[in-house]
């Protein structure tokens, strides 16, 4: 017992240096708030690797690992109000204050931790069940906790849930079929489009966004199989450039599509063989061209959805937000976990593995390509129509390359072909992205404003570091920089899927088996 102690407490290390961070940054109840939430995944993570045979020993593993957290949550606490806000500007927090901060941090971290341990020794299905159930009862209380806690992280929860849902839908064609696709940003907009023009004022039309949603999907389906279309034979390099290429066009499209004007064909040719333009008969923008999609200026404002008692969702009210987007997050897990458990999802696979013997074995790879770029744009298409009714404003340039480089960091930090890991991987870098580098900034500057700005005596001097030390600022350096030493030590990402994982590690298990 005293080994799986140890060894609980072990593993918390990571969870504890991440809420440490998150407390001295935030500061105030957000250490409750992540003792909670850490709390349950330390409980759940210290049973994983090993044989748990009752609840009370899993309460007994689960407990001293939440116990280490919250010592890691408490001691920021205390750090944060009487070390960190002086030095960020800010007034000192009383230390009987901080104290009660910590221990409830303390607290909600040893006491979650240690239910979900017990729930870990649960007989067989039952552990499974409960496990589901514990999760769902997170999820749906996240919004109450926050508001009560006034942490503010809602906001950046629903953009999370945004990408995670993009991510899942790239993991279908980069992780499961093995389609290196470098613009999955273009499904992304054409999803987010397809609901501006039916639920704006641009033409003229209000569809209600329950129809619009299925729509939009729909329409990035097509456009995935239109993408996958010339990229059939094309597989690597060849493919990733061929797809960067369409995504790019696309944001391209739809920034010029601000004059339109379309006139029948055969009368156009007509009238040109006889030198009379007044014989082309105009279809569309007859009088001056039409606007379709505003240009740089986007389309605004979109229709929004509706339910009977919550009434038309609004800006300022997270809580629909943040329930409709966990619905379609879930719905697409659901989704996508029974396509790769199906007769196509193992066509897909095979086709990752070699296509040539998958096509020995009789897969049209043909089909099964196609399939696979369609169905990762349809979960783009949600994700997409989603997001243009939530900010009810699209731009073009919110689809630019970056969008589709960070989906796929998210699929590559967490692990290709891994539902789980790519939630994780989305978590993680979202949550860098919206939430920490901000708030990293906010201390900095206050920091850099006190104590040191003041001293320099150099005006040049003083004003490169207040415009250069931003953190937000080097968001891709970052990333990127997370990315290769990924690369170096864990290249099968956090969360692995089997075979990659055995694939990457291949050299080196045939090392050991000739030493």
């Amino acid at each position: 017992m005293s080994n799986k102690v140890i060894q609980a407490i072990k593993s918390s290390g990571i969870l504890g240096a991440i809420g440490s961070l998150t407390v001295l940054l935030f500061g105030g109840w957000s250490g409750t708030v992540i003792g909670w939430l850490m709390g349950t995944a330390a409980g759940f993570t210290s049973c994983q690797q090993q044989k748990i045979y009752d609840p009370k020993t899993g309460a007994t593993i689960g407990g001293f690992a939440g116990l280490g957290l919250g010592i890691w949550l408490a001691v920021a606490s205390v750090l944060e109000g009487v070390l960190i806000r002086p030095f960020s500007g800010q007034s000192a927090v009383a230390l009987p204050i901080t104290l009660m901060y910590g221990i409830c941090s303390l607290a909600i971290a040893t006491l979650t931790a240690a239910l979900m341990g017990a729930l870990q020794g649960l007989p067989g299905e039952k552990q499974r069940q409960a496990t589901l159930v514990t999760l769902a009862f997170v999820l749906i209380l996240f919004p109450f906790i926050d508001i009560q806690a006034k942490t503010g992280w809602i906001a950046t929860v629903v953009q999370i849930q945004i990408f995670i849902m993009l991510a899942l839908g790239l993991n279908i064609t980069v992780g499961f079929a093995g389609l290196l696709d470098l613009g999955y940003a273009a499904f992304f907009a054409i999803g987010a489009y397809t609901t501006a023009l039916l639920s704006s004022p641009q033409l003229n039309l209000a569809w209600n966004f329950w129809l619009v949603l299925p729509i939009a999907a729909g329409v990035a389906a097509i456009a995935g199989v239109i993408l996958g279309t010339p990229t059939l034979r094309l597989k690597g390099d060849y493919l990733a450039i061929v797809t960067l290429g369409f995504g790019e066009i696309i944001p391209v499209v739809f920034r010029n599509l601000t004059a339109i004007r379309i006139d029948e064909p055969i009368s156009k040719i007509i009238a040109s063989l006889l030198g009379k333009p007044e014989l082309v008969w105009c279809l569309v923008g007859c009088d001056r061209p039409f606007n379709l999609t505003g240009g740089e200026a986007g389309i605004n404002p979109i229709g929004r959805p509706s339910l009977p008692i919550i009434g038309t969702f609004s800006t300022g009210n997270y809580f629909p937000w943040y329930y409709l987007i966990l619905c379609l997050v879930v719905f697409a897990y659901f989704m996508i976990s029974r396509l790769r458990d199906s007769r196509l999802g193992r066509a897909w696979n095979a086709m990752r593995e070699d296509e040539l013997a998958a096509s020995a074995m009789g897969i049209n790879l043909v089909k099964t390509k196609l399939s696979a770029f369609a169905m990762g744009a349809t979960f783009s298409g949600f994700a997409g129509a989603f997001y243009a009714a939530y900010i009810s404003a699209i731009f073009p340039s919110v689809f630019d390359f970056s969008v589709s480089v960070i989906i796929l960091c998210m699929v590559i930090l967490g692990g290709l072909g891994n539902m789980i890991g790519v939630i994780l991987g989305g978590i993680i870098i979202m949550s860098a992205d919206r939430l920490y580098l901000p708030q990293l900034a906010q201390v900095l500057k206050g920091f850099m404003n006190t104590f040191v700005l003041p001293r320099i005596a150099i005006p040049q001097l003083r004003d490169f570091l207040a415009t250069s030390l931003d953190p937000i600022q080097m968001r891709l350096f970052l990333f990127g920089l997370t990315l290769v030493v990924m690369m170096i030590v864990r290249p099968e990402g956090l969360i692995p899927d089997k075979v990659h994982q055995a694939e990457l590690h291949e050299d080196a298990k045939e090392l050991t088996v000739d030493s």
